[in-house]
């Protein structure tokens, strides 16, 4: 509907209601005014929302003002401590004690790890003086018990238990909502994190990381930057087995030619495949103990007892109705029924795209073959760049196709949406990436037909495709921090033309209205930064092998992407939800991804002895059936191996069991002195149970929705320089 466009104000007030969850407070909906078209509902959604945070009961500190362009509003919301409390309370919210408090509860700690437990709030912690303070992101002398991670979380939470805003942008009645920047400590990050100068450095503030964009987003940075750790270990894996080439063949111009980047030398390749598949297990083991550490200090390793809700999928499209957990509630569910049947047909259509996908590479190679072999010399490169584009086509027909599959699936939630989309995302560029490696690797010498016009035939073309594959890599990533800020300096420009076409004329955007600007930094932008760390990673661990020096690549490419993705996070993207990690996610903190790298651990073992038996000497020669023998032989040999090596390394070690024996302690000693404080009347007359819920169902009073299309948001004043809210950007021209 156009905004002139008439509407009953009936039609108005059923959509009005249907965003307000409660039953109760829909009763007290006041939609004065009589509005009757789509802009007065506009403005209706701008009064409901602000009059929301404007109650004396539940107060907030607001501030409205208008674009300079005037043609949005923007609405700034801080919560306060007090109603941040209230509701941390309500909902059990989990916040760490003190260091301090472990002394007080009289709990000696000389040594191991020290770092205090956290709890459900409740109002003995803070009479205590139990709760850790924190600084302040906006004033560095200012503490709180209550940090802005946590503010946006019970803000989140309190706005959603009454109002649908996802259903209101879907509405195109609220453009959208995120949280802000703080600039003093987003400033500290720039300068001390995100710094292209140092792509070198490995080393990050893993803590001042955390406090600002929550465990979900860190636990991303701390498998980067182990992982750059690690493929310096990897590297002089390789450059001992080159040096040992060299002393075999006591030629520079040999180990180059023949081993770097040649086929010679099989058994310094198998050497390379033995560290390579070692390297990959003891690296998995070392990051899950490091996520499994910093899930602990972050209080993320327990079951969390709070009823703050994890944060809603806006693309979940459920039938409105009372909820399966409390019937005075109106929700958006999906039957079971209609979920299994989802994921059913969006498994088939994926296993069937991913087998077309697999049939057109090895019929543009067959096809490619047969040319060359007619006499055509130029048809196997041909079909090598025929590849290349169709990857980069089906790519793009399966970034949509890949997003309605997942909506079929019907999740109410943005964790299991984001893993639906990592596995099917990685599932289809792995096979669009890899089946022409495959293919060359093992049909096309099965079938005889390596391209002659390479020297070591269809070794040398693995050998150069993968050069080609790795700077492909690192230009990507370079193209990943021009993007984004790209498109923050064409929305500007957009809106200045906009302006200049009606006698505007707009000047430097402040810090709070450049960031509506920018691109949110969602599960679909997180996925394409995995993807862009797994691939050249299974590259190495796959095909390695082929190319000794692809491990120098691939650090290059680890290095360059942990310092363009901390420079697009802290410039040119929104302040992502601060989502939390918890151990008992499918996979563990980092999700579907660590699931993801345990599969590439066996995938490197299946193909590092398939090369080997397969391309090799002297195996290569061997009759076909002994062939096949040899490489179930050595299959089940490295699978054993691995096994025992992930027996043999703990995922939680000893300091991490210790951290959680000490924390049960602490939270006992609590939990001792809270019904200790709480009892300590013994007077007090015993209240039977439906006295005291009717007492709490009387003291909760309805949320008093008053709203008028009449607001006149053409009288907000703009963000100028001058202002008391005006800041300078981060992102100057």
């Amino acid at each position: 509907l156009s905004g002139e466009v008439e509407v009953p104000s009936e039609w108005i007030r059923d959509l009005f209601e249907a965003f307000i969850h409660e039953l109760r407070d829909r009763q007290e909906l006041d939609l004065s005014g009589g509005p009757s078209s789509l802009d007065d509902a506009r403005t209706l959604a701008i009064d409901l929302i602000s009059n929301f945070f404007r109650r004396e009961e539940e107060p907030y500190h607001t501030f409205m003002f208008v674009s300079l362009d005037r043609d949005e509003v923007f609405l700034c919301v801080k919560m306060l401590e007090r109603t941040a409390i209230t509701h941390a309370e309500d909902s059990r919210y989990n916040m760490q004690i003190s260091d301090e408090a472990i002394q007080t509860l009289n709990i000696k700690l000389d040594s191991g790890p020290k770092n205090p437990a956290f709890l459900p709030y409740c109002p003995f912690l803070h009479d205590a003086d139990l709760l850790m303070k924190k600084k302040s992101e906006n004033d560095p002398v200012a503490e709180s018990v209550i940090s802005k991670t946590d503010a946006i979380h019970l803000l989140y939470d309190r706005v959603t238990d009454v109002l649908d805003v996802d259903a209101m942008k879907r509405w195109k009645l609220l453009v959208d909502y995120f949280p802000l920047h703080s600039r003093p400590a987003l400033w500290e990050l720039c300068t001390k994190w995100a710094k292209m100068s140092w792509f070198y450095r490995f080393d990050q503030p893993i803590d001042a990381v955390h406090s600002y964009f929550g465990s979900q987003i860190t636990l991303y940075f701390v498998f980067l930057g182990l992982l750059c750790q690690w493929m310096v270990y990897l590297i002089g894996g390789a450059f001992v087995v080159t040096v040992a080439v060299f002393c075999q063949s006591g030629s520079l111009h040999a180990t180059v030619n023949d081993f770097l980047l040649g086929s010679k030398f099989n058994d310094a390749r198998i050497a390379l495949a033995i560290i390579t598949i070692v390297w990959i297990q003891l690296f998995i083991a070392r990051l899950k103990q490091s996520i499994n550490h910093f899930l602990n200090l972050w209080g993320d390793d327990v079951v969390d007892q709070s009823t703050v809700k994890k944060r809603e999928n806006p693309r979940f499209l459920g039938s409105a109705g009372p909820s399966e957990v409390d019937e005075n509630m109106i929700t958006y569910q999906a039957p079971l029924k209609d979920r299994n049947r989802g994921r059913m047909k969006s498994f088939l259509c994926t296993f069937f795209f991913i087998c077309f996908t697999i049939f057109c590479v090895a019929g543009i190679f067959v096809f490619g073959a047969h040319l060359e072999t007619a006499g055509h010399a130029w048809a196997f490169s041909a079909a090598g760049y025929a590849v290349s584009l169709q990857i980069k086509v089906f790519n793009k027909i399966w970034e949509p196709l890949s997003l309605a599959l997942i909506d079929m699936e019907h999740h109410q939630f943005v964790d299991s949406f984001n893993d639906s989309r990592g596995s099917k995302s990685f599932s289809f560029q792995f096979i669009n990436a890899f089946a022409s490696f495959f293919y060359v690797a093992f049909a096309m010498q099965w079938l005889e037909a390596c391209p002659a016009s390479y020297p070591d035939g269809c070794w040398g073309y693995l050998c150069h495709e993968m050069v080609i594959v790795f700077f492909i890599y690192i230009a990507s990533t370079a193209y990943d921090i021009v993007l984004p800020i790209w498109t923050i300096k064409k929305k500007i420009k957009q809106e200045q033309a906009e302006a200049a076409s009606l006698g505007i004329e707009l000047g430097q955007l402040s810090f709070l209205e450049q960031q509506s600007k920018m691109e949110e930094y969602d599960g679909a932008a997180q996925t394409e930064d995995f993807c862009q760390i797994i691939m050249p990673l299974a590259f190495v661990l796959m095909f390695g092998i082929t190319l000794p020096l692809c491990s120098v690549l691939a650090l290059v490419c680890f290095g360059l992407q942990l310092r363009a993705d901390a420079f697009k996070l802290t410039r040119a993207q929104r302040r992502p939800f601060p989502a939390r990690s918890h151990v008992d996610r499918p996979g563990g903190g980092l999700g579907v991804w660590m699931v993801i790298l345990e599969v590439l651990g066996y995938m490197a073992v299946f193909t590092n002895v398939a090369l080997i038996v397969f391309s090799l000497e002297p195996f290569n020669s061997y009759r076909l059936d002994d062939q096949l023998l040899l490489f179930l032989a050595f299959c089940i040999l490295t699978v054993v191996v691995k096994l025992v090596m992930a027996s043999i390394l703990p995922e939680v070690t000893d300091d991490i069991y210790l951290a959680r024996q000490r924390h049960e302690r602490q939270r006992e000693v609590i939990y001792s002195c809270s019904h200790h404080f709480h009892h300590s009347n013994p007077d007090a007359p015993v209240r039977k149970f439906e006295e005291v819920l009717a007492e709490v169902e009387a003291q909760i009073e309805p949320v008093k929705f008053r709203a008028s299309h009449k607001l006149d948001v053409h009288a907000l004043q703009s963000l100028g320089k001058g202002h008391k809210f005006w800041r300078e950007p981060i992102l100057k021209k």
